[in-house]
């Protein structure tokens, strides 16, 4: 029998950076790799779990540069491998987390927020924050899976199902079903 999992419902707050503008050669240069560290750190301690390629996002708009092209994601990235940070894999790729953080027992899923900085592609959600989410949907009733992942992909703010959010839901049903946040009998899932 599954233990009912409880999740908790939050709403999404963006890290607050300072904004300093360079160019790529200044970024790049290695002279602003202690500020991008702590960047880096200020960003997973408001926002972990969060996806790579956003935390990546959110440091380089805060210098004031909107693309990580061929130069400046394998810099972030390299600075990230250096840190010893708490990252795990999903299928969105790397997940980064708070130190005591753990993705098997996190229950909380994130709303958007009332500024864009909070509104989320799907596809930078980590799979475990759409388990969370599917498993609060599933709370109370039992649902078949299109309705699960509708009714979840609306709780998480998303009101079409293209194939993005589609895929994302996918991810995440799947992801609680393997870890226990949901159950599946006969086509229908439950918390």
């Amino acid at each position: 029998m599954i233990r009912m999992f409880r999740t908790v419902q939050k709403i999404y707050t963006a890290a607050d950076l300072p904004f300093t503008a360079v160019t790529s050669e200044e970024f790049l240069s290695g002279e602003l790799t202690g500020e991008i560290r702590k960047r880096i750190q200020t960003v997973i301690r408001t926002e972990a779990p969060i996806t790579e390629w956003l935390l990546i996002k959110r440091v380089i708009n805060s210098f004031g540069i909107y693309k990580a092209g061929a130069r400046i994601r394998p810099e972030m990235e390299a600075v990230l491998a250096g840190m010893k940070l708490n990252v795990h894999t999903d299928k969105t790729g790397r997940v980064y987390w708070k130190p005591k953080q753990n993705p098997d027992t996190w229950n909380e899923y994130r709303l958007f927020g009332d500024y864009d900085l909070t509104c989320r592609d799907v596809q930078y959600v980590p799979d475990a924050e759409i388990a969370n989410a599917a498993a609060g949907t599933a709370e109370k009733q039992v649902l078949e899976y299109k309705d699960l992942a509708r009714q979840t992909a609306e709780l998480l703010g998303y009101t079409r199902m293209g194939s993005n959010v589609t895929d994302g839901m996918k991810r995440g049903i799947d992801l609680a079903v393997k870890t226990g946040r949901l159950a599946k009998k006969a086509g229908k899932y439950s918390n």
